[in-house]
């Protein structure tokens, strides 16, 4: 019985980014999926930022209205 791996572009795609995001020339060749995969770990979901930049408009507006 074995687990099957995500593939980059899976990753890719649960974490917020367009497909194939992470396929970036690399010596004249597409990169290959270790790289891939590291850059993806090393990323921050696109949701999540998005949310974290809402909620700092938000603080920062209730800061100025209330100096």
């Amino acid at each position: 019985m074995r687990v099957r791996r995500l593939t980059p572009v899976e990753c890719e795609k649960l974490q917020g980014f367009p497909r194939n995001h992470t396929l970036v020339p690399h010596r004249g060749k597409p990169a290959a999926d270790g790289p891939r995969y590291k850059a993806i770990g090393n990323s921050m979901a696109v949701p999540v930022m998005h949310w974290i930049g809402q909620r700092l408009q938000l603080i920062d507006s209730l800061i100025s209205k209330h100096p």
